[in-house]
């Protein structure tokens, strides 16, 4: 890049002896990519963060992946070579109705072996009552959920009824379903659906109420680092197995959710982009009105021996100068008021709207650095853009013909 044109931009971006309108155009310009690169990583942070606390929330307490009927001998070692993997362990999945008092709900039954799940199942680390460690073969506990508990009216220490969907038993009052006594050893909280739709007992008590033979080989669980790494996991699971294998994702459960918060987070991110793609247009209208402003001194650096490629680079200068600006600023400000956000809220009193079930929680964000990158990338290549035509024009300027009335 030439200095001189370099120097010229620079001067011209700082001179205020232009004409008021000019001003204020390129005033509105570096505002307009200031509060879009601002509103954006705003609102694509608490996204993000929406985003993640549906991930962990929800995702934590269903199966990443199940491997049905097991990994078998000579793909359990090879698991060790995923990098996404965090762990695995037996696990027995079934539908259910349980029992409480005069309360009838339906649930997803979860099988574990609590002394494998311990250290990598995140309902162990988000119990209210008990211990996760509690449910052992032969003895019938369960965990519940705190709303599923408030629901059936129980609390630890209580039976409750768990009626299996899948399987029957034949009786002398004809065929009934598979029903055991469970006592509640523990009760966690997750703070999402999960809550209220799943309910953890002892891998060894889940085949005994499914009537499943003792020698049968259980499902495997595979816990993963980032729950949507399931697509890249199952793909290299189907390269190590040496023979086909049924591999269930939590997508089909909840993939279309998910996918309906990426569709959201997508069109916020090209809606508030036409706040950028407005800037972007006024700075091509104020360096439309700069080129014809300055088009005597446009004709003197040509008679100068400046090149047309240099006096336009100084226009492209002038308007990139001018994006940098704004998406500098744009971006200190988004990262201030996105760190502040929640405290900024409770301050103007409007955390209750922000937040109407936990107005104490706030509202979550996640800062994504790569995604700001981006963002700035692509502001500044846009207001880069822009600045080509009228640059050109500048460029086109016939030295003869601007000097003739002058």
């Amino acid at each position: 890049m030439n200095f001189t044109s370099v120097s010229i931009a620079w001067r011209y971006a700082r001179s205020r002896n232009g004409s008021r309108f000019l001003n204020f155009i390129t005033l509105f310009s570096i505002g307009g990519v200031l509060l879009g690169v601002c509103a954006l990583i705003i609102v694509l942070s608490v996204m993000n963060g929406f985003e993640n606390q549906l991930k962990h929330q929800i995702l934590g307490a269903v199966p990443h992946i199940v491997i049905k009927e097991g990994v078998g001998e000579s793909l359990a070692p090879k698991l060790q070579t995923i990098k996404s993997v965090a762990g695995n362990s037996p696990i027995s999945l079934s539908q259910a109705m349980v029992q409480g008092n005069n309360e009838l709900n339906a649930i997803m039954l979860q099988g574990i072996n609590p002394l494998k799940d311990q250290a990598i199942n995140p309902i162990a680390a988000n119990m209210r009552y008990g211990k996760f460690n509690s449910l052992s073969s032969g003895k019938y506990n369960v965990l519940l959920g705190r709303s599923l508990s408030q629901q059936l009216n129980v609390m630890v220490g209580d039976k409750i009824r768990i009626i299996s969907a899948q399987r029957s038993v034949y009786t002398p009052f004809g065929r009934m379903p598979s029903q055991r006594n469970f006592t509640i050893s523990g009760i966690f909280e997750m703070r999402s659906q999960a809550d209220t739709s799943i309910a953890v007992i002892h891998i060894d008590d889940a085949m005994r109420l499914l009537r499943q033979p003792k020698d049968q080989q259980a499902d495997t669980r595979l816990f993963l680092n980032d729950a949507f790494d399931d697509t890249l996991v199952t793909n290299q699971l189907k390269q190590l197995a040496s023979t086909p294998l049924v591999i269930n994702t939590w997508r089909a459960q909840y993939g279309e959710l998910f996918a309906a918060v990426n569709m959201e987070k997508n069109m916020m991110w090209l809606m508030l982009s036409l706040i950028i793609a407005v800037a972007a247009f006024n700075i091509i209208s104020a360096l439309v009105i700069l080129v014809t402003e300055k088009h005597i001194d446009i004709a003197i650096l040509s008679t100068l021996g400046l090149s047309r490629s240099k006096i336009a680079l100084i226009f492209i200068c002038q308007g990139t100068f001018n994006g940098i600006i704004g998406t500098l600023l744009g971006t200190g400000l988004g990262l201030l008021i996105t760190t502040y956000l929640n405290e900024l809220l409770t301050f103007l009193h409007l955390n209750i709207i922000a937040n109407p079930s936990d107005p104490s929680a706030g509202l979550p964000i996640l800062i994504d650095n790569e995604q700001i990158v981006m963002l700035v990338g692509a502001t500044v290549l846009t207001t880069l853009i822009s600045t080509l035509y009228p640059s050109y024009k500048a460029g086109c300027v016939e030295p003869a013909k601007a000097l003739k009335h002058d």
